[in-house]
Formats: structure tokens, sequence, C-alpha cells
């Protein structure tokens, strides 16, 4: 009986495992979508958060200076 328990605690941490995996995807994918790496991927955002600002602007001070720019709260609501 021992070894039957055994297993069933590999195979339950495994499936542990297993389902954390999406979790961390999910969080890789939401962070990569806020590095544009040009003037229309930047728009599309914006367009898509609704705000309200000059996209040309924003867009060069993000180019100037990211970490700067990932301070603001234009860069939070994006």
């Amino acid at each position: 009986m021992a070894h039957a328990h055994k297993s069933k605690k590999k195979v339950s941490k495994a499936m542990g495992e297993i389902l954390k995996a999406p979790k961390k995807v999910k969080k890789v994918v939401k962070h990569a979508s806020k590095h544009w790496n040009d003037l229309e991927d930047f728009r599309k955002s914006v367009v898509a958060s609704g705000v309200d600002l000059n996209v040309e602007e924003e867009y060069e001070f993000f180019k100037s200076d990211p970490e700067n720019f990932k301070k603001t709260n234009t860069y939070k609501k994006l």
C-alpha cells in the first residue's frame, strides 16, 4: 500500500506543475504585449485601450527613454 500512495503523490505533484504552466505563459504574453516594435503597434495599443493621447509624441518618449516611460500612468493604462 505504501508504494501506491507514493506514486499518487508523484502524479499529483506532476499534475500541479502542468496546471501551473498555462498561468506562466499568460503572464509572459501580457508582459510582451507592451514592447512595441514600431509606431503602428503602439498606435494599435493606444486605440485598443481607449486612452486619448498624442500617439507620435508618446511613442517618441517611449523610444527615447523606455525606463521612465514605464513609470508613467500612460504605460500602465496601455
